[in-house]
């Protein structure tokens, strides 16, 4: 059985000090006699995922330590309340999990309590924080001064709970108002993992910074809920798009294999692309390194020092056969590849790195 270490703390449970990437069953996965399809490049419509939200959802905060100094403290979304939605959609309409509006619902709920926390081609972890992901958040707030991101086009590839792009986020909407044009593309290979805790994630960092603060205060003063719980009403979902609007950011929500990733659906290049904990698989390393090189348009009249392609990873992945000597040589040997630089790492118990890629 392949397990590899993973030590975030995710709600209230530990998440177990290994990632098992080898248990499947009739239950949460396909057998080895099955032949998974991976699912196709999708983009999900975020004005549906607000609309499929309950009226309210609960969230705790998770700690990022920041190069710079101190601590920033961003809210997720409770998975118990993600699986809450889910069984109350089934109860309430059995035909609800078959809508688009939770795509792939039925494989969500069968992994919030899968003995497995990836399932390679139909649950690849999305719903729990993995520790590199802060790294990456970390790693970002001290190059702050150095890469400004208004005005930017942004892809977080695998991006899961999202915590660098959260990160991000934070940072514009504690910011004066900008008229530079930010776009932020997130993608995940499972559509339930948008829907369920990438989207809700982003309304919550939204309603907790500068940017919300008079709508905050104005729902505070007759709020009906604790202060780990956000109501989710049309006053919140017009408030939230004016300050997209007034805070110039785009956000859009692709799903699917990074084999069949549409860059000319997506709009084209990035200057900054993102992932982390995305290098545990040999077989899908290819299509990574090929996605990102796409995204960071090496072939076009970009010059060098006109994107930052960023991946923070784990070295080694015990059992599994990824890590960071592969994605190395897989980015050196794709066609016109390119060369991986180390610029920030942690050497002591399980060793992680935050690598900067440069396309040839």
């Amino acid at each position: 059985m392949f397990k590899f270490n993973f030590d975030v703390e995710d709600d209230t449970e530990q998440i177990p000090d290994s990632l098992d990437v080898n248990r499947t069953s009739q239950n949460h996965g396909p057998t080895s006699a099955q032949v998974v399809v991976p699912d196709a490049f999708t983009e999900l419509s975020l004005a549906n995922a607000l609309n499929s939200l309950p009226s309210k959802i609960s969230f705790s905060p998770i700690t990022i330590p920041l190069a710079s100094g101190g601590e920033l403290s961003l809210p997720r979304r409770d998975l118990f309340d993600a699986r809450f939605q889910l069984i109350s959609q089934n109860a309430d309409d059995p035909d609800a999990l078959e809508q688009p509006s939770i795509s792939n619902a039925r494989s969500a709920l069968q992994f919030f309590d899968a003995p497995s926390d990836l399932v390679p081609l139909v649950y690849e972890g999305g719903l729990k924080t993995w520790e590199c992901s802060l790294d990456l958040a970390s790693y970002l707030d001290g190059i702050g001064s150095q890469f400004d991101v208004h005005g930017k086009r942004v892809l977080e590839i695998g991006c899961g709970t999202s915590i660098p792009s959260l990160y991000i986020l934070h940072r514009i909407f504690s910011s004066p108002p900008s008229q530079n044009q930010t776009h932020i593309h997130l993608q995940d290979y499972n559509a339930s993992v948008l829907e369920l805790v990438t989207i809700p994630n982003i309304i919550l960092t939204w309603y907790l910074s500068e940017a919300a603060e008079t709508y905050r205060k104005s729902e505070e003063e007759h709020a009906d809920h604790s202060p780990l719980e956000l109501n989710i009403s049309e006053n919140l979902k017009d408030a939230f798009h004016q300050s997209l609007t007034t805070y110039g950011v785009h956000l859009r929500f692709f799903s699917g294999s990074w084999g069949t990733f549409s860059l000319e659906s997506s709009g084209g290049s990035y200057n900054l692309v993102l992932t982390s904990e995305t290098i545990y698989r040999m077989e899908s390393l290819p299509s990574l390194a090929t996605i990102m090189r796409g995204a960071c348009n090496a072939e076009g009249p970009k010059g060098v020092d006109d994107y930052l392609c960023l991946v923070a990873a784990k070295v080694l992945y015990f059992g599994v056969g990824g890590g960071v000597a592969e994605f190395v040589r897989c980015v050196r040997d794709l066609d016109n590849g390119g060369t991986v630089e180390t610029v920030w790492e942690k050497t002591q118990g399980v060793e992680r790195r935050v690598m900067s890629v440069k396309w040839n």
